[in-house]
C-alpha cells in the first residue's frame, strides 16, 4: 500500500524526478501537519493566546513529532490512518452539533425578526 504512489510514477516519464518530488511533497505535507498540530495545541494551552512561549511550541511540536514516529515504527501508515480517523470522529461529532445550534439560531432570529 504504502509503495502505490512509486508505482504509478514509475510508470511515467522521468520516474526518478517525479519520485523525488514526490518524496518532497509528502515530507512538506507532514512538516506543515506538524506544525499547524502544535500550533493548535499551543493555543489551546496558552489559553487562547495565537503567539505564546516558544519554549511550550516546540515542546508541542517535538511531542507530536515522536508521537508521529512512533506510531508510524509501531505499526506503519495504517497506525497512523487509523490516529487520525479515532481523533477525528469526536469533532465531526461537535460540527454536527454545531450544525443543529446554528441552524436552531438562524431559525430563532427569523422568528423574531417577523
Amino acid at each position: 500500500m504504502e509503495l502505490r504512489l512509486f508505482v504509478m510514477l514509475s510508470e511515467l516519464l522521468m520516474p526518478q524526478i517525479t519520485s523525488g518530488i514526490g518524496i518532497i511533497l509528502v515530507l512538506v505535507f507532514f512538516v506543515t501537519s506538524l506544525d499547524l498540530g502544535s500550533l493548535v495545541i499551543d493555543t489551546i494551552t496558552a489559553a487562547g493566546k495565537t503567539y505564546g512561549p516558544l519554549p511550550q511550541r516546540v515542546f508541542w511540536c517535538v511531542i507530536l513529532g515522536l508521537v508521529a514516529i512512533a506510531l508510524f515504527l509501531g505499526g506503519g501508515l495504517a497506525a497512523l490512518q487509523t490516529m487520525a480517523v479515532t481523533t477525528g470522529l469526536p469533532f465531526a461529532a461537535l460540527l454536527l452539533l454545531m450544525c443543529v445550534g446554528l441552524w436552531k439560531g438562524l431559525r430563532q432570529a427569523v422568528d423574531n425578526k417577523n
